[in-house]
Order: structure tokens, then sequence, then C-alpha cells
């Protein structure tokens, strides 16, 4: 999945990639911003490269808010 997020400021492109059931890779241009966990119905923004150390951040009840939470600062 392919992903443009704009702002007043800044268009972001964001590459999500599937990597395991139940979770997918956020990398933005300058290497992976953070994961999407799925946990039943509810999206679980995780922010780190490394996926067994990365912080949550934020949940959302669908995919692209999820991976909209790792563009915010």
């Amino acid at each position: 999945m392919h992903l443009t997020v704009e702002s007043h400021a800044t268009i972001t492109e964001l590459d999500v990639e599937r990597v395991l059931d139940d979770v997918h890779r956020v990398r933005g241009r300058d290497g992976v911003l953070g994961y999407v966990l799925e946990t039943g119905s509810v999206f679980v923004t995780l922010r780190g490269d490394i996926f067994n150390t990365s912080v949550e951040i934020g949940q959302s009840y669908d995919l692209d808010t999820a991976v909209r939470l790792l563009t915010e600062r």
C-alpha cells in the first residue's frame, strides 16, 4: 500500500508493507518510521525502526489513521 499524507506545509509519501499476518511496516523517505499492529478491531501504532523496541504512540480503528499517526511529531 502506498499512502500520501498532506499537511499545510509538507507532503509525505509512505510505503506500508505487511510483514506478518498482524504487522505492517511503515517506511518514509529516510527509512522505517514504525509499525502498525492489528489487534482485533484496533490498530496500534508503534514508533521506531526496530519492531521489538518500538513504542506505542496511539490506537485507531482503521489502518490509514494508524499510519498517519506516524507522520505527527
